[in-house]
């Protein structure tokens, strides 16, 4: 991880642990049969499984020699392991998670989802582990130098990400192209259909240097009032027990190991600042 990506990763997470604390205080397939409509509002106190949907990106959730890793891969096992269940983890394309979990092939998503008003109105999100920050591909030569440049482009997003919302909220003259994965993306730059990739930020690293072509240090900014959780069918009462593990996970010190480990440990003197203004 270069200079400019530990800042981001440490900010961020000083920022969240502030918000959290502060609130407490005051790998499988899809194979498996749905489950009823009792068994998708059930409590489940100990025992059966917990099917957590995930995108194979990192950090959040790849594979080193065969062992899964990842800041939202552990964050998912602790959560299951306080909830007394077995985690599942179904490898799916971002696009794929919001179907597999409305037709309950899939429990959970564990995978940078930001909260909208839009999707809480089908789904419940978790008490935020994470907060939403976001980053603006370009290759190297564009004249896109900050957020304000990308009008009267062609920016490409990840089909059923978030940050499609985000571009028709925030830009009047924006040409918003859909690619099935972050691959896709970059080579929809690469062919030039489009001028940029909105993504992520937590992403921007690996895309960077998985990329077929050269791509610029990546413009970053936080997203207002977006914070991450993991996600739930909507009425699925398993939502308080995660909120407990999670609260639980931050009091004891938990989801900062995890955090460190992922994103490099914490530095007061270090202050986040948007790159690409």
């Amino acid at each position: 991880m270069n200079q400019n990506q530990t800042k981001f990763a440490i900010a961020c997470a000083l920022t969240l642990s502030g918000v959290l604390l502060g609130a407490i205080v005051s790998t499988g397939g899809l194979s498996d049969p749905a489950p009823s409509a009792s068994e998708k509002a059930s409590v489940s106190v100990s025992g059966g499984t917990l099917r957590i949907g995930v995108e194979s990106t990192k950090p959040s959730y790849y594979e080193v020699d065969g062992v899964a890793k990842g800041f939202d891969y552990e964050m998912a096992l602790g959560v299951a392991e306080g909830m007394g269940v077995e985690p599942e983890f179904v490898e799916l394309e971002f696009n794929e998670l919001f179907p597999a979990l409305k037709e309950g092939k899939i429990d959970m998503i564990g995978a940078q989802v930001s909260k909208t008003s839009e999707l809480e109105l089908e789904f419940d999100f978790s008490v935020s582990y994470f907060s939403t920050y976001v980053a603006i591909l370009t290759p190297e030569g564009s004249a896109i130098h900050s957020r304000g440049d990308i009008n009267g482009s062609n920016i490409v997003v990840v089909d059923g990400a978030v940050h499609e919302h985000y571009l028709q909220n925030q830009y009047e003259d924006v040409k918003i192209i859909k690619a099935t994965d972050a691959a896709s993306a970059v080579k929809a730059i690469e062919s030039g259909e489009a001028d940029a990739f909105f993504y992520g930020a937590p992403y921007a690293k690996s895309i960077i240097d998985d990329a077929p072509i050269p791509l610029k240090e990546p413009i970053i900014y936080q997203a207002e009032h977006a914070p991450i959780g993991f996600v739930v069918r909507g009425g699925d009462q398993r939502k308080e027990q995660i909120d407990e593990v999670l609260e639980e996970m931050i009091r004891s010190g938990e989801w900062l190991r995890i955090k460190t480990e992922y994103f490099g440990a914490d530095r007061l003197s270090e202050v986040f600042h948007e790159r690409g203004r």
